[in-house]
């Protein structure tokens, strides 16, 4: 299994190391083909009247839609010291193909393409929360409740943000907004293009602490859970609150906007809900429930082939894939077993063919989801193939 811990400053050294434990998962791993990526466009998504009135025509075939992911991980990375912490996003996989990882007080970056790690920073508190702003610019949010903009490709900090209490437990943004929240249970949004004074909305209706947020793909709506059991939507234009979600009965960390039905969105409850629910943002109602048994800990859709992806604590710790094509419909498909603790995190590759889980086991498990997608067209991050590379 390998190591992800560092050599260096600038390094990270490969170890290798033999666990009985991960013998089965190891065998037979062809390593030539690990993460290998490019891009591909996006599928076109049709709107949702057209969805709704053609979806036979459109519908995918049924061995695509119904398909077996391999059980065996591509990839094992041990990431030691990962906090065991339901409320913290500490794992993002971002647009420029980069997995950036919180670590106690550091930050690491992955390279999918070239799979080169680096840490990024060292800081005097923990790292709580890990967000992608664009393709060179990353958040960081930390336990003495401060916010880090970096420029990864320089290393250097942009600016610091000091306007919550407590630690920062999640962050989200659409366009020049920067949302973000934690244990003082305010979300704060920050227009980016300001370097000071740069709050332009506050949103305070949760009681206990915000452990998610997500803004939908057209920046018009933020959606926020946290420990109170409750899922707000805001409005961007008015900056105000536009709708509570009730039903859930635990915290809601897990929450995914649906690509191809815009106005869909899906959260999932904690230890005492165990439920992923698919709610109607226009209206804020909820249309369909579906006990996991377990705690909700990560929710991602998979565009690709009309996936939704989630991750679930105890006593299974797995991974389960769902078959959304038809949304009011969605079903069980498969499930992925190899963590030994709850499954905190999740991020997919940009082109979709891959899929990372971190859990409490100080474990990063790689996931083939489907063949690499090649794109001619993408633009590079930091104008080199090679960003890590001095």
């Amino acid at each position: 299994m390998d190591r992800f811990i560092p050599k260096s400053k600038s390094k990270l050294l490969y170890q290798s190391h033999t666990q009985s434990n991960y013998n089965d998962l190891l065998y037979h791993i062809n390593e030539e083909k690990v993460l290998n990526f490019g891009n591909q466009k996006q599928q076109q998504n049709y709107p949702i009247s057209f969805l709704d009135q053609l979806h036979n025509q459109y519908r995918l075939p049924t061995q695509q839609t119904v398909r077996q992911i391999s059980s065996v991980p591509e990839k094992i990375l041990d990431a030691p010291d990962i906090a065991d912490d339901f409320y913290l996003n500490i794992l993002e996989w971002g647009n420029n193909n980069v997995l950036s990882v919180g670590l106690q007080n550091k930050v690491y970056l992955w390279n999918a393409s070239n799979q080169h790690i680096e840490q990024l920073l060292q800081a005097t508190s923990n790292v709580t929360a890990v967000h992608w702003i664009n393709d060179h610019i990353l958040g960081v949010g930390f336990d003495d409740a401060s916010i880090k903009i970096v420029d990864v490709c320089s290393q250097q900090t942009i600016t610091q943000l000091y306007y919550h209490n407590e630690r920062v437990s999640t962050m989200s943004s659409s366009f020049e907004l920067l949302s973000t929240s934690g244990r003082d249970n305010v979300i704060f949004n920050h227009d980016l293009r300001e370097k000071n004074n740069n709050v332009v909305g506050v949103f305070q209706k949760h009681t206990q602490e915000v452990c998610g947020l997500k803004w939908n793909s057209s920046g018009t709506t933020l959606s926020s859970g946290a420990n109170d059991n409750q899922l707000l939507l805001w409005d961007k234009r008015q900056m105000s609150l536009r709708l509570s979600c009730e039903g859930h009965c635990a915290a809601v960390k897990a929450m995914a906007w649906c690509p191809w039905l815009p106005n869909i969105l899906v959260s999932g409850g904690g230890s005492n809900d165990k439920n992923i629910k698919f709610w109607n943002s226009d209206t804020g109602l909820c249309f369909k429930s579906i006990d996991t048994g377990s705690q909700v800990c990560a929710l991602q859709f998979l565009p690709r082939y009309r996936e939704l992806i989630s991750s679930h604590g105890f006593s299974k710790f797995q991974i389960s894939i769902w078959n959304a094509e038809v949304i009011q419909q969605a079903k069980l498909v498969q499930e992925l077993q190899a963590h030994k603790s709850r499954v905190l995190h999740l991020g997919i590759s940009p082109d979709q063919s891959m899929l990372c889980s971190a859990a409490g086991d100080e474990t990063l498990i790689f996931w083939r989801l489907g063949t690499e997608q090649n794109n001619q067209d993408k633009q590079e991050m930091c104008s080199s193939k090679n960003l890590f590379l001095r």
